[in-house]
């Protein structure tokens, strides 16, 4: 049976810009998994001024990594998709050798990888090669607004001897110009999939498991509706780019 394997730098990700089609592929009785690569903890539980503003936005109590990785349960099985949560720490977490953060700020975060970070792809790369891809569907972020995480994922995938299926990244898909370099419909490697409804219903309640993160995308349910449906019908489906 055809098998799909879902690569996510965060714990949200693979949901914000899939979980339609992870809809459809379960309705089918296809097994799903969504690997997230950026899940860990910070190190030494210590983390910047930054991250802290980020944790009260969050407005959860408890251990903010703990119940973002609960959440992405939820969202992932109400997709009918596994989990699995690597421990390698969000940017926000990573810091130097003197403990002194790699991405102390919002614009830092889409500026480029640090160099500090460059020995981290490589422990990507391996923890990667630990997975067994035969015969899934292997689905990568394209990563579109360039968040260092999601550069990161493409990275680490693309060392890979497999085939990918590139996935626009939401909403980032949705709010730049990025889409018009990526998508264009006559290009052979480029395919739309189309959503049933009861697939994009699916798709905005599996986001709205997401609840400490919705405040930072969404103003309220229907702006993240209008977001996804308008992103599918403007591109008749999902896009997915074959990988050369």
């Amino acid at each position: 049976m055809l098998a799909h394997l879902y690569l996510s730098p965060h714990l949200d990700d693979a949901v914000f810009s899939c979980g339609g089609l992870m809809a459809m592929q379960d309705a089918r009785g296809e097994p799903i998994s969504v690997l997230t690569l950026f899940a860990g903890d910070p190190p030494g539980y210590r983390i910047s001024e930054f991250a802290a503003e980020l944790h009260a936005r969050w407005g959860k109590a408890g251990p903010p990594i703990a119940t973002r990785r609960a959440e992405d349960r939820l969202a992932c099985g109400r997709l009918g998709a596994s989990v699995v949560h690597l421990d390698i720490p969000d940017a926000i977490y990573r810091t130097d050798a003197a403990n002194q953060p790699l991405y102390p700020s919002t614009e830092s975060l889409f500026a480029g990888l640090s160099p500090d970070d460059d020995d981290l792809l490589e422990r990507l790369v391996q923890a990667l090669e630990a997975i067994d891809f035969l015969n899934a569907n292997v689905y990568c972020p394209m990563g579109l607004g360039s968040h260092v995480d999601h550069i990161l994922t493409r990275a680490a995938a693309e060392r890979l001897d497999i085939q990918l299926l590139y996935y626009a990244d939401m909403p980032y898909a949705a709010r730049g110009d990025e889409m018009t370099e990526f998508f264009s419909p006559q290009e052979v490697d480029w395919k739309s999939i189309q959503l049933t409804e009861e697939a994009i219903d699916a798709w905005v309640a599996a986001v709205l498991e997401y609840q400490s993160q919705l405040s930072t995308f969404w103003q309220d349910e229907d702006e993240l509706y209008k977001e996804l449906r308008n992103f599918h019908d403007k591109h008749d489906g999902i896009p997915l780019r074959e990988s050369m």
